[in-house]
């Protein structure tokens, strides 16, 4: 049998057929493949399984008793999962049914994201297919569409996600067709309604954060930042990366839902003027500090890079935001500074602008970490240009960075 070690996840690719002929050989099998890696979870694939005995269903239960928590079975064909469900083995284990294969050709590209490409099935339905160049994991791509169900559950407007399927060697979702405006663009087009739109904008974020997330599969965003900063060592000594780590990991936990890409590119307005979430995959569960580091509009400080490094950074900006000429740069850039100045003054309603002005400042030095990876991410054909990159954005990150006292003693109470 085939395995591999994906996030954290053991994925054993099952044999065509367990019974009693050879249900021992593969409890061998696999108490050799578990036995010899380590790893937080398995995930069964069920692709070139056409058959299973009660004999295999044991197999499968004891390694089920083994680790002792439940663990995924995917891609299923229909036969296969009538045998879990009539023997009610759908309630011991994640059983998941293949996807249903569709064809992309001659369809219209509707969207294109980090880690997947938008396309219109029809005038009802989008199909979001994650990168097929470069395939997402099945497990992550159910996460999004289980997110999107519990998300909307807890009234949070969001996309219907409808069902799972492959194309193009690579996994998708169907959700509903939202209309294709996003809250950015309706402002840019409707500026006298940018003021009623950005108290919208705030009160989708603050029910949000009324919300809590449960669930084995809901990750924490603190943990993940603090993971992300890893790749930082080799820019940051001990000492440095230590202060930085200090305060993440003191902010208090909690359970509260966070978006983790909470930019008005994010969110749809409906024909009723209503605003929908969308990209809610990543949501998590952290302090509402969180969020506000991730939304931190980083090209803000685009002005403060280097000639080597503002290249890049605005390549990367214009691709991102779909801008092309640099009227339009600069007019995003205006709306970014506006926008986001009135969000934080809503969302810290009553309190001061000379408290608020503080705030800003705390999100502006913890938001400086995303401009190192920016940084990072340049090419090495000028390593002096780089390294002087790096310099100048640490000198700015520690001024910063260091006047933040710990959360607990300055965030809201309230909030």
């Amino acid at each position: 049998m085939k395995s591999q070690v994906e996030n954290g996840k053991l994925i054993i690719l099952l044999p065509e057929r367990i019974d009693a002929s050879n249900s021992d050989a593969v409890n061998k099998e696999l108490q050799d493949i578990i036995s010899g890696v380590d790893f937080q979870g398995i995930v069964m694939d069920g692709e070139e399984l056409d058959y299973i005995s009660s004999a295999g269903l044991r197999v499968l239960l004891g390694i089920r008793k083994q680790i002792d928590k439940p663990y995924d079975v995917i891609n299923i064909s229909p036969k296969i999962y009538e045998i879990f469900d009539l023997t009610g083995f759908i309630d011991v284990f994640n059983v998941h049914r293949k996807p249903r294969e569709i064809s992309l050709e001659g369809l219209k590209i509707i969207g294109k994201g980090t880690l997947g490409t938008v396309y219109k099935l029809d005038d009802e339905r989008v199909v979001k297919v994650y990168n097929a160049g470069a395939p997402v994991p099945y497990d992550r791509v159910e996460q999004e569409k289980k997110m999107a169900r519990q998300v909307f559950v807890k009234g949070i407007s969001t996309a219907l996600s409808y069902e799972m399927v492959h194309a193009n060697n690579a996994f998708g979702v169907v959700f509903e067709l939202l209309s294709p405006v996003t809250v950015m663009d309706y402002m840019l087009e409707h500026p006298d309604e940018k003021d009623e739109m950005t108290v919208k904008v705030c009160e989708l974020l603050k029910k949000i954060h009324s919300a809590e997330l449960t669930g084995d599969n809901v990750p924490s965003m603190k943990n993940m930042m603090l993971a992300s900063t890893a790749a930082l060592a080799q820019i940051f000594s001990e000492d440095e990366m230590a202060r930085f780590q200090k305060l993440l990991s003191e902010v208090p936990d909690r359970k509260t839902a966070i978006h983790g890409d909470y930019h008005p590119g994010n969110i749809m307005v409906d024909k009723n003027k209503e605003l929908v979430l969308i990209d809610v995959g990543d949501m998590s569960t952290s302090h509402p500090f969180f969020e506000f580091y991730d939304m931190y509009p980083v090209f803000l400080l685009a002005d403060e890079l280097g000639a080597y490094a503002s290249k890049y950074n605005d390549a990367m900006i214009r691709d991102f935001f779909h801008i092309g000429s640099d009227k339009e740069y600069e007019e995003r850039k205006k709306f970014m500074q506006t926008y986001w100045d009135r969000l934080l003054h809503l969302y810290f309603e009553g309190h001061s602008d000379e408290e608020i002005a503080t705030y800003d400042s705390y999100f502006r030095g913890i938001g400086r970490l995303k401009q190192f990876i920016t940084i990072l991410q340049l090419p090495d054909e000028d390593p002096q240009a780089k390294m002087l990159e790096i310099g100048r954005a640490k000198e700015l990150f520690f001024e910063e960075f260091d006047k933040i006292p710990p959360v607990e003693e300055w965030w809201p109470k309230d909030l």
